[in-house]
């Protein structure tokens, strides 16, 4: 515990360094390093920055229990005068508001859920790599306490990315999520969530995504379980896309059954 506590630390700092703005070099056949920012996290076509998603998840925990969210989710470039060369001038914060249900042969419950904002840089580094860092905060803003942690939670990340020109994206992200105030009457939060994606255009309308996480649990004796999805996406305009995602969870600890995301966005341009 020691040893992975250390390993922690040591991704917190680089993620911290890592997000201070850097001067890059530019390569013009790659993707704009703000693309490839947002799709940390994201299911959109990586050339087109999203201003707006509306994303509904359904994810069935056992054949009785199931939590459906839908997530409000809107994407903005800041302090663009940072001297960060090439298309990546600033920072990409994003906020997403979840309204989730809970529900169980006992009762329902539909209320607003842990609202979660993200900042981060991906200064371009050379080539078509790039290494993306910053940080995610949740907020103790659910109207239950079946509908969120009742913490507020820090998530420093880190990202190597690699782009493939026209074609795609591929990345491994590594974050750690670890609670440091709220209600002391709500478990304390610390796991780790490390994700490879790769992400691959069919055509200039279509795209597939393919990804997998592991989640570790360093409150519970480092318990890790996982999960795969495959997505399918198309643009059915210049600004306005659409996605579907089925993810399958599996290990001894895995938390439910299956989950299906469907996202429904508009891109700035």
């Amino acid at each position: 515990m020691k040893i992975a506590r250390t390993q922690i630390l040591v991704a917190t700092a680089v993620a911290l360094l890592i997000a201070w703005p850097v001067a890059a070099q530019e390569t013009a056949d790659s993707l704009g390093s703000t693309k490839v920012m947002e799709e940390i996290g994201a299911d959109t076509d990586p050339t087109k920055p999203v201003a707006f998603s509306l994303r509904d998840e359904f994810a069935r925990l056992n054949a009785t229990t199931s939590v459906n969210s839908l997530i409000f989710r809107v994407d903005r470039l800041f302090l663009e005068g940072l001297g960060v060369q090439g298309p990546a001038r600033g920072i990409l914060a994003r906020l997403d508001i979840p309204v989730n249900t809970f529900s169980n042969p006992s009762t329902t419950e539909t209320g607003l859920g842990d609202v979660y904002m993200q900042a981060l840089v991906a200064p371009r580094i050379q080539g078509n790599f790039v290494m993306a860092g910053g940080t995610g905060l949740v907020l103790p803003t659910a109207s239950s306490t079946k509908l969120g942690r009742g913490k507020w939670i820090a998530s420093p990340a880190i990202a190597p990315i690699w782009l493939f020109p026209r074609e795609g994206v591929a990345y491994i992200k590594i974050q750690d999520w670890f609670s440091f105030a709220g209600q002391s009457n709500r478990p304390k939060v610390h796991y780790l969530t490390v994700t490879g994606l790769i992400l691959r255009r069919i055509s200039k309308q279509w795209w597939l995504l393919l990804d997998t996480e592991s989640n570790t649990d360093w409150l519970n004796e480092g318990h890790t379980w996982y999960k795969s999805g495959l997505l399918l996406g198309i643009m059915f305009s210049n600004r306005v896309g659409l996605s579907v995602k089925g993810e399958i969870p599996f290990g001894q600890y895995r938390p439910g059954d299956w989950t299906i995301k469907t996202s429904l966005f508009l891109t700035r341009f």
